[in-house]
C-alpha cells in the first residue's frame, strides 16, 4: 500500500513539474513575442495613433472582429468607410512586415497594400 501510494505522489509530482514548464514555456513565447512585437510597432511607418493603417477593412467588418475599429488615423487616404486593425505587440509580433532598421520589406503585396479576405469577402484591399 505504501510503495503504491508512493508511486502516485511521483506521478502526481511528475504531472506539476510538467504543469509547471507548459506554463513557464508560455510565459515565455509570450514575452518574447511582446518584445520583438514592440520593437516592430516602433519601427513600422504604418503604426499610427494605436491602428495598422497598412491594413484596410470593410466597415462592417467593426462588428465582426474583435480587433478592428472605426479608423482614427489621422490623413488616412481610404476615401470610404472602413475599418484597421488595433494594433497590440502581439498583432505587430505576428505582422507580415518585415522591419530591418530603417528600411522595411513587405512580403506578397502590391503597392504596399495587402489583401486580406475570408470566406464571405468581408475584407477588401
Amino acid at each position: 500500500m505504501a510503495t503504491e501510494l508512493e508511486e502516485l505522489q511521483k506521478r502526481v509530482d511528475k504531472i506539476e513539474k510538467q504543469k509547471n514548464q507548459e506554463v513557464l514555456s508560455l510565459v515565455e513565447i509570450l514575452s518574447n513575442a511582446t518584445f520583438f512585437g514592440e520593437m516592430k510597432k516602433s519601427n513600422c511607418n504604418f503604426s499610427r495613433n494605436g491602428q495598422c493603417s497598412f491594413f484596410i477593412l470593410k466597415h462592417n467588418v467593426k462588428n465582426k472582429i474583435p480587433i478592428a475599429s472605426v479608423c482614427h488615423i489621422e490623413n488616412c487616404e481610404e476615401p470610404r468607410l472602413h475599418c484597421h486593425i488595433e494594433l497590440s505587440n502581439i498583432t505587430c509580433a505576428l505582422c507580415e512586415i518585415s522591419n530591418i532598421g530603417p528600411i522595411q520589406t513587405v512580403s506578397n503585396t502590391n503597392k504596399n497594400k495587402s489583401k486580406l479576405e475570408n470566406k464571405s469577402g468581408e475584407y477588401i484591399q
